[in-house]
This record gives C-alpha cells, sequence and structure tokens, in this order.
C-alpha cells in the first residue's frame, strides 16, 4: 500500500518583508519623531535637480524664481530652494528657503550624501569594466559628507562595505566584490550584519547622548549619531533584503532594491545608487512592483545611475526580444494543456505573458528606465567609461535641490508625474519622474505596493467582501526553539475569474491579485506575502484554461502564539474581491517526536534540477508536490490517492517510530494499517509518500488519520478529502 521517500527540503520562495503599522505623519508632525536624532519629511516632496546648457556643462546659477514644478499638470508652491556644492556641507550660506528666511544651521544628517555600489551577478568580463568604472568614481574628490557603501546582489543582497569615507577599505570592497562569486561574500555579509547590529542596539544611548549635547553643541555626539544611524539603514536593508521574494532573478533585483530604497527615506540628503549590472530582468507580473519601486526611490530621494557592465553591445538586445516573442506562444500552449482540475502554479502562469514580456525582454531597456526615472542616466554600450563616471561624479557633487508640499495628499495607489520647467532658455533639466501615491510607514517598514492598496483595503473593511470563491489553508512542518515552518497556500479556480476574449486578436486577458496576512495576538502584521498575476494567451485556449486554477504558495516561521491569518483575492477585470479570516495557533515545542500537517497530493509538479529551492519542505528531487485543498477528486479506476507528511523523531531515543494509519468514511473507520517508515534522511527526518488505488474509494466524505508513536510519546495528524462523481462505487 505505501512506499517512502527521500525528500531534499528545497524551494524557491517568495518570503515577505515584515509590515508594520502605518502611522503617516502630517505636515506638522515632520519635525522629528520621539527618540530620533533624524527628521522625516512623510509628506515633503524633495526633488534634486541637475541643470546644463547645451554644451552638457552644469548651470550653478539658476534662481528660485527661474523655476517651476507640476505635479500631474498642476503648479506646486516650492518650499525650498538651494544650490548644493562642494561648499554647501561646510558653509551655512549656502542657500535660502523661497520666503526669504535666513538660512538655518547646518544640518549634517541633511547634507548626507549617500553613495550605493551594487554589483549584480556579473560574468568574468563585466566584472572587469564594473571594477574599473567604480575604481574611476573613487578618483573623484569625496567630499566629508559623502559616505560609500558596497553591495553584491545575486539571490539576496549582501553586505561588503558599510557606508564610509575611506578610500582604501572601498578600494578593497570594491576589488572582493568584482573578484569573485556572489556566493564567497555570505561569511562577510553575516560578520558586518553583526556588527552593524551591535551600533544599532547602542543607537537609543547615542541618541540620548547627543539630544544632551545639542545646546552644547556637542559636534562628536552628533557624528556618532550619523555613524549609528547609518548602520541601522544597512542593518535594516539587508534584514529586509532577506525576507524579500527569492524565486527569480527579475523578482530578487526588483524586491530587493525596493527594501533598500524604502529604508533610506529615512535620512534626508542626496541618495544615489551606481547599479553595476548586465541588464534588468523583469516580466509583466513585476512590472507594478518595478513601478512602485521607482516611485518610492523617488520619494525617497534616491537616484539610479545604471551601468551595463557588459561594455560594447550590438544588436543582440532587440534580438533576444524578438526570440522572445517567437516562443510566447509555444510556451503558452504548452502550459496550457489541461485535463479537468489541472493547477496554474505561479511558474506556470509567468508563461501567459506574450508580447508585453518579449518587450521586457530588452533588459538594456529596463536599466535606462530605472535610471532615467529616478534623475539619473545609463552608462552603456561604451568600454571608455572615464568620461560617464566622472559626470556621474560631478552630478553627486553639485545639484539643486527643491521641495514642495503635494496639493493632493491621497494615498490613492495613482502615479503622480512630476515635470520642472525653467523660464531659462537653452537649459536642459534633468531631475524624477514622478512617484506613486501610497501611504508612508513607519521605519523599518515596508512600502505598501500600488496593486496591493484595494487588498488591504478589502481585509480593514468591517464586512469581508465574497464575491467568489477561492480556498486557503496553512501548513506546518519542522519546528525549533524560535518557532515553526509553515507554507500558506490559496488557489483560486480560474473560472471564478474574469476573463476577457479579443476575438479580433485571438486572445484572452485576465488580471487578478493575491494576497494573505499574518497577524498576532495584538493585530499587528508579521507576514505579508502578494503577488500579482497579469495573464495573457492564445484565445483557442480559452477553455483548458477555465478547468484549472492559480496556486499561490509561501513558506515562513512563525514563534509560538495565537495568530490571525487574512487572505484576499482581487479580480481586477472587474474589481471584485473576497477575503477570509482565520485563526493560526502555534503551540509552544515539545520534546518528543513530531510530525508534520498531512496534506493529500493533487499532482507532482516536475521541477528543474538546476534551481535550487531550499525552504519548500514539498520539494524533492524529482518533482513538487502540490496539496489538494480539500477540491473535489473525481473516481478514476486506474489512478492512486496520494498523502503526504514527514516525520521528526525525537533525538536521543533509540526506539524507531512507528505508523498508524485510519480511513474513517462519515466517521466510522473503514481501513487500517501499520506500515514501515524508512530511515532518517540527512537532516534527520523521515519523509513519507503514500498511495492507495482510487477504485479502494466509493463517493463521500473521508478522513485519513495518521498516528506516529516514539518511545512513550506519540502526535497525530488529519487530512479530509470527498470523492465524487458518477464513477464512485
Amino acid at each position: 500500500m505505501s512506499r517512502s521517500t527521500q525528500f531534499v527540503g528545497l524551494f524557491a520562495t517568495i518570503a515577505s518583508l515584515l509590515l508594520l503599522s502605518a502611522r503617516p505623519l502630517t505636515a506638522q508632525q515632520q519635525t522629528q519623531q520621539p527618540g530620533s536624532a533624524v527628521r522625516i519629511a512623510s509628506e515633503e516632496v524633495m526633488l534634486d535637480i541637475i541643470a546644463r546648457d547645451k554644451r552638457g556643462r552644469p548651470v550653478n546659477d539658476l534662481k528660485a524664481g527661474e523655476l517651476e514644478v507640476y505635479e500631474d499638470g498642476v503648479k506646486q508652491q516650492i518650499g525650498s530652494f538651494r544650490l548644493i556644492g562642494p561648499q554647501s556641507a561646510d558653509s551655512p550660506s549656502s542657500g535660502a528657503d523661497v520666503a526669504g528666511r535666513p538660512p538655518a544651521p547646518v544640518d549634517p544628517l541633511r547634507q548626507i550624501n549617500l553613495v550605493t555600489m551594487i554589483f549584480e551577478r556579473l560574468n568574468n568580463e563585466a566584472r572587469l569594466l564594473a571594477r574599473d568604472a567604480a575604481m574611476e568614481f573613487l578618483k573623484n574628490e569625496l567630499h566629508q559628507n559623502v559616505r560609500v557603501s558596497i553591495f553584491v546582489l545575486d539571490q539576496r543582497m549582501r553586505v561588503l562595505q558599510q557606508f564610509t569615507n575611506e578610500r582604501e577599505r572601498l578600494r578593497q570592497a570594491i576589488d572582493r566584490a568584482t573578484g569573485g562569486a556572489s556566493s564567497q561574500f555570505a561569511d562577510q555579509s553575516e560578520a558586518i550584519r553583526r556588527e552593524l547590529e551591535k551600533m544599532v542596539n547602542a543607537q537609543a544611548a547615542i541618541t540620548s547622548a547627543s539630544a544632551d549635547a545639542q545646546s552644547t553643541g556637542g559636534a562628536g555626539i552628533g557624528q556618532a549619531a550619523v555613524e549609528a544611524k547609518l548602520a541601522e539603514i544597512t542593518a535594516n536593508t539587508l534584514r529586509m533584503a532577506d525576507d524579500s521574494q527569492r524565486e527569480q532573478q527579475g523578482a530578487s533585483s526588483i524586491y530587493s532594491l525596493l527594501s533598500l530604497v524604502s529604508e533610506q527615506r529615512r535620512l534626508a540628503g542626496r541618495k544615489t545608487v551606481l547599479y553595476f549590472s548586465e541588464g534588468l530582468q523583469l516580466t509583466p507580473s513585476l512590472t507594478e512592483v518595478f513601478r512602485t519601486m521607482i516611485g518610492i526611490a523617488n520619494r525617497s530621494n534616491v537616484s539610479f545611475y545604471s551601468i551595463d557592465a557588459r561594455g560594447l553591445q550590438t544588436s543582440r538586445q532587440t534580438g533576444a526580444a524578438r526570440e522572445s516573442l517567437d516562443a510566447a506562444a509555444q510556451a503558452s500552449q504548452q502550459q496550457l494543456r489541461s485535463r479537468g482540475g489541472q493547477a496554474v502554479t505561479r511558474e506556470q502562469a509567468m508563461v501567459f505573458d506574450n508580447a508585453e514580456s518579449s518587450i521586457l525582454k530588452n533588459t538594456q531597456g529596463n536599466l535606462a528606465d530605472l535610471a532615467e526615472s529616478t534623475g539619473g542616466f545609463l552608462v552603456a554600450n561604451t568600454n571608455d567609461i572615464r568620461t560617464p563616471m566622472k559626470r556621474v561624479a560631478t552630478e553627486l557633487a553639485s545639484y539643486y535641490e527643491v521641495s514642495y508640499i503635494p496639493t493632493i495628499r491621497a494615498y490613492d495607489g495613482k502615479f503622480r508625474q512630476i515635470k520642472v520647467v525653467t523660464s531659462r532658455p537653452d537649459i536642459i533639466l534633468q531631475t524624477r519622474s514622478g512617484y506613486f501615491a501610497l501611504p508612508p510607514n513607519d521605519a523599518g517598514a515596508p512600502q505598501v505596493i500600488g496593486f496591493e492598496l484595494p487588498l488591504l483595503a478589502a481585509l480593514s473593511s468591517a464586512k469581508l467582501p465574497r464575491d467568489f470563491e477561492y480556498r486557503a489553508t496553512t501548513m506546518h512542518f519542522e519546528s525549533k526553539v524560535e518557532g515553526t515552518h509553515h507554507s500558506l497556500l490559496m488557489e483560486v479556480p480560474l473560472a471564478n475569474l474574469t476573463i476577457n476574449a479579443d476575438k479580433e486578436n485571438k486572445i484572452y486577458r485576465t488580471h487578478f491579485a493575491l494576497m494573505a496576512l499574518i497577524k498576532n495576538a495584538a493585530g499587528r502584521v508579521v507576514q505579508k506575502f502578494s503577488q500579482d498575476y497579469p495573464l495573457e494567451g492564445p484565445v483557442d485556449k480559452l477553455e483548458a484554461l477555465k478547468r484549472g486554477n492559480v496556486v499561490f504558495i509561501r513558506n515562513f516561521w512563525l514563534p509560538p502564539g495565537r495568530y490571525t491569518l487574512e487572505t484576499v483575492a482581487h479580480d481586477r477585470e472587474i474589481d471584485k474581491l473576497s477575503a477570509r479570516r482565520s485563526i493560526l495557533m502555534v503551540p509552544t515545542i515539545k520534546e518528543g517526536v513530531r510530525m508534520s500537517s498531512l496534506a493529500v497530493i493533487k499532482r507532482i509538479d516536475p521541477v528543474d534540477p538546476n534551481v535550487k529551492d531550499p525552504d519548500n519542505p514539498m520539494r524533492f528531487p524529482e518533482g513538487k508536490i502540490i496539496p489538494n485543498l480539500d477540491d473535489e477528486i473525481l473516481p478514476n479506476q486506474t489512478a492512486q490517492l496520494s498523502f503526504y507528511f514527514i516525520v521528526y523523531p525525537a533525538s536521543g531515543v533509540t526506539e524507531r517510530p512507528t505508523l498508524a494509519l485510519e480511513f474513517l468514511l462519515d466517521g466510522e473507520v473503514i481501513a487500517r494499517a501499520t506500515p514501515d517508515l524508512s530511515q532518517p534522511d540527512a537532516q534527520g527526518w523521515i519523509p513519507y509518500i503514500a498511495s492507495v488505488p482510487m477504485n479502494q474509494f466509493k463517493t463521500g466524505r473521508y478522513e485519513l488519520r495518521a498516528v506516529v508513536q516514539q518511545g512513550q510519546l506519540a502526535v497525530e495528524e488529519h487530512a479530509f478529502f470527498t470523492i465524487g462523481g458518477a464513477e464512485g462505487k
């Protein structure tokens, strides 16, 4: 009746950023948060503007009256205007506000100039060019207020050098970043993280001392506060990046950059990212996150300068897009082959992206979009990087800082387009394109992504909407002292969503989004997962698609306690929503044998053996288990009903675990078995799959009960399933 299989716990998951309660500051509250020495302008929009003449030379004599700022076509009242240059950090007379009031004392925290170098997945040739470009940048003068940090980005963000002004330390970090594979940086990054955490823990005392010293001009204490705040920013960036979505290259890039720009919003001043990459991968499902990231970068005063480290390029950029377009229909058709009830995973859903995906295949164009939308520029198609890097250094050293309070403050998630014009002829202005009107959040919390706003609103409503049906549950797995590993599963039948058919162009389109929040007993969100799904494909496969469903799976850890699971699905085609709320209990870990949740298997999906998925307890070398979320099972005389769980034997107990299985129909035991368990695997676990011929079951509601005993202790799990249809006995 049974068979056991050794599993490897591997899974590519989009882990969540920790979401804290968002409490927007009003304009009157924009001075200083309690217990913080750093001013945060939650409502204020800050612009860095580069002005050049027709020959590309910097223009440093513009007046406030010569500039006008428009947001969505509406002229804004400029609140402050000043030229920031090499002398600005040292001279309090570098500028006054537009009302003519005398300049405030120099604020080193406000005038900080942060430069973040990110080296992302570079081959040997690209590393050499990136190294030359970074070293060329360091040849320029680094003023006292300029601090540079070094990161590498592969499947996660790692720091090689915290913000510093010391050139030699930066040179050494650049050498390490461009001298080997990203996997070599894990230990070093973790060591830096521990040092940063020590600085963060000491910040409260530093801040208190700084407040006491302000009246006496304690410059040394103020500098210590700056260092502690920079350490906190970097530590939080790493923490958020580690929890970000780690599925494919594009997702790891976008979510890591999102964590960085979100965290840097906490500090006023000029922030710049030198982004060394071989191209930015995007898919339609990531475009909204990408635009949101750009909007948050603009609100955080972060400018990107993208450096395509491949150097001189040819037409292969557009060639890759054409190849993708040609292959899109074939890939969609292959993935859309469906029999009744076949699920559509997120990985499968991504290949439905057709023409739009091929456009996004221009990875250099995506780098250009990122840079130009945030006030920077793209360095590409050249092996001579001296001139562009000198221009980057010039723009960091001298620029205009303009701020205003938006006349429209509704957090509706819409994009606010910014346009700056000057009355002086023959002047070219370079600044940000705009931002998304998203609510500000607490320090260290991730920003809300645009598509999440209606989902959050639905979960906050007095009565949860229920416009269509979907299923959601959690499963528990490994337990440690600090908590238990869980899997969240959401399943949405595509037949319950709106799918529009364009018969003229022979394609269908649908667009929906999913979200899950896990709140602790105090009502605070401790885990947030979300995904936007814009799908399209050949219209002749529409009926097959409707028989499928989308499966949304995320993995996470929770410490013992009582939690609330809130899930919501949004049909964006017709703006319909459905939401659910349930209780999730995580018990205190006890000594003895343990076992995971018991899952009836819907199917096993093939996996790419070259893709390592370390967080998925339902992944093994030959496939990935997709559980049945109480979907009715149609009888099949030749098929088998399979189920799965993991046994975690107790350490230090000599007896082997034993297993007892029972099948119940309408509460009555109809079958029992005591199959043997295999030996524990390398992790000390016993993964177990068992299969029963489907012809053993007749129509009805069943319960499967599994009891594992080791020594004097036993654990028990249950699963329910329904056999239906005319073929059942």
